[in-house]
């Protein structure tokens, strides 16, 4: 691999990386209402029709017409026993305060403590059986996976189904209110709404002639190396990604192994796992997760990567379209983004075994319907089927650590089904299943500052607004910073925001950003670790910050097994799979103190979601000893404030810290501050990393 023609394609490459993936939309004022959405009044018995779905985002869009044809995938979530005992026990399994203190759960104890009980799961899936659609599932038994045609899901749900159209994507959903033609206990239903809310957070900077942040550079700055150096390199620990696009596992030709030739850096090795629920059947014990059918939801195995060639083309050429919509197998280009967080992860915790997570359906047309013939659009895979992803993580317990460079604005994320206004919904559901099983989540906390969500235009809506899953109390929420470094990786001024400092203002658009998410949730309240520590109310975002910003951002590898490529990147998308990596080299050190090691189940060196042990050293500020001022970097410069109306002067800020500016102790911009890995695996574990 030659570093110059690296450095060349990052001169060349101008608007080459993620032109649809940055947080944000033009800046403007928001839209005009959109037209009608053509949804039919629905009169029939209220029970049949009593289950979430989204009607509220497609009320939000604009009618375009009747789809025809094609293949429609959907989420069923059948409703659970006891949904908020699940939520209860994730946290309790956190809490180092708490009687069920790591005491995780294994999927099938979630399925028979909390899921949905063995009939109800039943029922449902021979519902969609019924009518000739593919059913699959898990032993946790939170949702089903339910694929076919379009016309016997339209006769499934008692609809027809039409396009519509909202912040540039074009998507099928129901024309009436769907319905069943019996009573089901079914609480939601997910991508009914074709549309993928959530986008990636991967940017790239304004202009550089520079590859962006080695390895070792990164490892060197935040004291990685340290860990290294007494022995902690993530061996033994499986660090998760939930994909959002395709990658090359080659051992030789892969982007993982490129990158790591091109900067002579050890690099972990990368799988790729599908997502293949399955019917329960005797032949799986009833748990539904032994693949004895290659197809058993229309989900299949991923297919292989394309070129970049003729037609065939994505974010990374400068065109956008969408990558997660391969064509016959044909055209599967990369996203950039899923290149970013296995290289991440890969490069700094290069002892551990990545298992990349990645969904796919061959038929799946309802991000991209016709109208009036058949959809071109003939599969669908990654981030629009991230929710299938996270339910294998959940059901297949092998991942001790995930990481996820993506969301989308909380508003949108309830508005879309993923939770109502008192914080229940299948997305909290499933990250309280990861935590039950000590499976630690870490979150990008978003690109556009406090206002992540979008009016129908795709623009930003102009009043504070946090991301979603990094919100959930579930989960790690990360945000970003600059960090100067030299060559060797050793820094050369302070750490700071990144925000209107390093990026000179910015309206949310492309080439634009304003930064770090961060902020103040509407929807969860503070977690007991938040609430005690900072006397929050309402869960408040991020928890700590890694490099993010783009000025002094990684370097990213793409399109390895058709000659390379490489750019520097930034957005909280880096700075994710950075935590995560850092939380690998925890967990190794933990698995080698037998204190420590103490956890019930197969993993007794999982610790569970890392924020209340994160907060527990905040709350020794000031005291001796001060475990917070030796673990992290407090960020005191830097602001992040509203994203302005072109032309216009920023909002006020807003939020209990001045959201969003840096500050001594917690702030909603850089959170509790960097931690650098050596000294947190000592805080953590106890164990001495020099």
């Amino acid at each position: 691999m030659n570093v110059t023609k690296l450095r060349t394609f990052a001169v060349l490459v101008g608007a080459s990386v993620a032109l649809n993936a940055c947080g944000g939309g033009g800046g403007g004022m928001p839209s005009a209402p959109p037209q009608s959405t053509s949804l039919a009044p629905y009169t029939g018995p209220a029970v049949l029709a009593a289950f979430t779905w989204g009607k509220s985002y497609l009320e939000q869009s604009q009618y375009v017409g009747p789809a025809a044809g094609g293949t429609v995938a959907v989420s069923v979530d059948v409703r659970m026993r006891d949904e908020q005992g699940l939520l209860a026990y994730a946290a309790a399994a956190s809490d180092p305060h708490s009687g069920a203190y790591r005491r995780f759960l294994t999927p099938e104890e979630i399925g028979n403590r909390y899921g949905a009980s063995p009939s109800d799961y039943a029922a449902v899936a021979d519902y969609f059986k019924r009518y000739g659609l593919s059913v699959g599932g898990w032993p946790q038994r939170e949702e089903l996976a339910v694929s076919g045609p379009q016309v016997d899901m339209e006769k499934a749900f008692g609809t027809k189904f039409g396009s519509y159209k909202r912040a540039g994507q074009t998507f099928l959903g129901p024309m009436q209110q769907p319905h069943f033609s019996q009573a089901l206990p079914v609480s939601g239903v997910t991508h009914l709404v074709g549309a993928t809310v959530a986008k990636p957070y991967l940017i790239r900077p304004l202009a550089s002639d520079a590859l962006g942040m080695s390895p070792s550079q990164i490892a060197n700055g935040f004291d990685y190396s340290g860990a290294y150096a007494a022995g902690y390199d993530g061996t033994g620990i499986s660090v998760g990604i939930i994909g959002t696009g395709p990658i090359s596992v080659s051992p030789t030709k892969g982007d993982v192994p490129v990158y790591g030739h091109a900067f002579n850096a050890r690099v972990a090795s990368v799988s790729i796992v599908a997502a293949l629920p399955q019917p329960a059947t005797a032949q799986n014990g009833n748990t539904g997760t032994a693949p004895f059918d290659p197809h058993p939801s229309g989900l299949a195995t991923p297919p292989p990567l394309t070129a970049l060639s003729g037609t065939c083309t994505s974010p990374l050429n400068g065109t956008v379209d969408d990558s997660e919509t391969p064509t016959a197998g044909t055209c599967n280009p990369e996203d950039g983004e899923a290149q970013l967080d296995t290289e991440q992860v890969a490069g700094l915790a290069p002892g551990s075994n990545v298992l990349f997570y990645l969904a796919y359906n061959p038929a799946d047309a309802s991000s991209c319907p016709s109208f009036g013939g058949p959809s071109t659009c003939t599969g669908l895979q990654g981030l629009a089927l991230a929710d299938d992803e996270i339910q294998q993580a959940i059901a297949d317990d092998k991942a001790d650590v995930l990481s996820l460079s993506y969301g989308g604005g909380e508003s949108d994320a309830q508005t879309a089904g993923y939770f109502d206004a008192t914080g229940a919904g299948i997305g909290p559901r499933e990250f309280a299943a990861l935590a039950a099983e000590g499976i630690a989540v870490f979150v990008s906390s978003g690109d556009t500052g406090a206002e992540e969500c979008t009016d129908s235009l795709g623009a930003p809506i102009l009043k504070p607004c946090v991301a979603y899953p990094a919100a959930d109390p579930s989960v790690v929420s990360v945000g970003g910073v600059n960090a100067p470094l030299d060559n060797t990786g050793k820094l050369i001024g302070p750490i700071t925001t990144w925000g209107d400092n390093t990026t000179a203002g910015g309206d949310g658009s492309f080439q634009n950003n304003i930064g770090s998410g961060g902020g103040t949730s509407a929807v969860f309240k503070a977690p007991a670790w938040q609430a005690s520590a900072l006397g929050a109310a309402m869960r408040e975002q991020p928890d700590l910050a890694l490099m993010a910003d783009p000025q002094t951002g990684p370097a990213l590898i793409v399109n390895a097994p058709f000659g390379a490529q490489g750019a520097p990147v930034g957005g909280t998308s880096a700075a994710a799979p950075e935590a995560a990596a850092e939380w690998a080299l925890v967990l190794q050190a933990c698995s080698k103190s037998a204190a420590c090691a103490s956890a019930g189940g197969t993993h007794p060196y999982r610790l569970g979601n890392p924020a209340p042990l994160l907060y527990k050293l905040y709350q020794t500020k000031g005291q001796t000893p001060d475990q917070y001022a030796a673990t992290f970097y407090d960020i005191l410069y830097g602001t992040n404030p509203a994203v302005p109306a072109k032309g216009a002067t920023p909002l006020p800020a807003s939020g209990p810290n001045g959201c969003c500016t840096a500050g001594a102790g917690y702030d909603e911009v850089t959170g509790l501050g960097v931690p650098f890995a050596g000294h947190l695996i000592q805080a953590i574990t106890g164990q001495p990393a020099p």
